[in-house]
């Protein structure tokens, strides 16, 4: 039997494990044992905008022939990043025992017909997500691949898509000049989204970079050495109103929000949402902030369409160079203030999954599960 993690779509805090028979492992596909795989406040925002952007359609339980529909709610299930093993297959080119490193659901196995197999990766040809985004659907051939070195074995799935966001974010504002902003205000400062994208901003010394944090998390944040000032959020009204400000919202508060409207009005010249770790205000338990009379309006980014630009202008190899350059030495300062742990089951998994729904993760830890 495989075991896979439902989530109920109208209320994140409903989970549950069933049992789901592997069957028959159809002709051109491969059967991959998931994990580890990492699990982030990231993995919240991927639910909250699951219908809008389309991260439930990746592994719809239904497409999977789990049913997955109850009498009172719609269960999902919640993408995560990690590594698979091929423990068996029907597909030329790929051997049992492959690693592969991509999207999965949260399951002790999952079947993936390849589709564009080259030396380094492959596509998921499967018909219900061909339509979705490629950067979702690709999964890299580890062992071919010169960025899976063994000394970045863990660091990989918990911070690898982290950090292309990050670099994404960093290259959409220099290529916008900043959005003419003399500093930019990173919220939820102490997420490893919002570290990654401080520390290319910082690498530029173009603007000011401040980091918004609790006031738990303010002397881990300020430690890394990302920020050039880090306040806590009942401190705004302390930052520089005066100068033209850009946000980075990785939480999604609209409480928060309302706050640096007020404070910065026509000086906020650019307001880039990215995550949604507060789910619980963004369905409704708190609210949207009010409607700023000055101001940028808040406008979504979506890191797929950046990389899709810039993949276009500097080729695939191109991409991938830019992106190492950033990325390594990230990895390097990860090792001074990131801890991994390993860990097996539902128990541990639930655990961690339940301290990101209420905000409680430590921003030092990263973890790593199997099921």
């Amino acid at each position: 039997m495989n075991q896979t993690l439902l989530v109920n779509r109208s209320d994140f805090r409903d989970t549950k494990l069933v049992d789901v028979p592997k069957g028959y492992l159809a002709d051109d596909h491969i059967r991959v044992d998931i994990g580890p795989f990492a699990l982030t406040a990231n993995n919240i925002t991927y639910m909250v905008t699951g219908d809008m952007i389309g991260y439930w359609k990746f592994f719809e339980p239904e497409d999977y022939g789990i049913q997955a529909q109850s009498t009172a709610s719609k269960m999902g299930r919640m993408p995560v990043w990690g590594y698979g093993t091929v423990s068996e297959s029907k597909c030329e080119g790929i051997e049992i025992g492959a690693r592969i490193y991509g999207f999965f659901p949260i399951a002790k196995s999952m079947d993936i017909k390849p589709v564009k197999l080259s030396s380094l990766s492959f596509q998921d040809g499967a018909e219900h997500r061909v339509p979705l985004h490629p950067i979702y659907n690709s999964y890299t051939l580890t062992k071919n691949d010169p960025s899976f070195t063994p000394a970045l074995d863990d660091i990989q799935p918990v911070l690898r898509p982290l950090f292309t966001t990050s670099f994404l974010i960093d290259d959409f504002f220099a290529d916008e000049n900043f959005f003419g902003a003399e500093q930019v205000i990173l919220l939820s400062a102490s997420s490893k989204t919002a570290l990654g994208t401080a520390f290319c901003l910082k690498q530029r010394n173009a603007v000011k970079v401040v980091g918004l944090t609790s006031s738990g998390n303010m002397n881990f944040t300020a430690s890394t050495g990302f920020y050039d000032l880090v306040e806590d959020y009942d401190n705004i009204p302390n930052l520089d109103a005066s100068k033209k400000t850009a946000i980075i919202d990785m939480a999604g508060n609209g409480e928060v929000n309302a706050k640096i409207y007020d404070h910065f009005g026509d000086n906020l010249v650019y307001n880039c949402m990215v995550g949604k770790s507060h789910w619980d205000s963004v369905r409704g338990q708190g609210g949207p902030p009010p409607k700023a009379e000055k101001g940028a309006p808040p406008v979504m980014f979506f890191a797929p369409d950046q990389a899709k630009k810039r993949i276009g202008e500097w080729g695939a190899s191109g991409f991938a160079n830019n992106l190492a350059a950033r990325w390594l030495p990230f990895c390097e300062s990860a090792q001074t203030w990131l801890s991994i742990s390993k860990q097996n089951g539902e128990t541990a998994l639930l655990t961690c999954y339940n301290d990101l729904l209420d905000g409680k993760a430590d921003p030092s830890q990263g973890s790593l599960f199997t099921l």
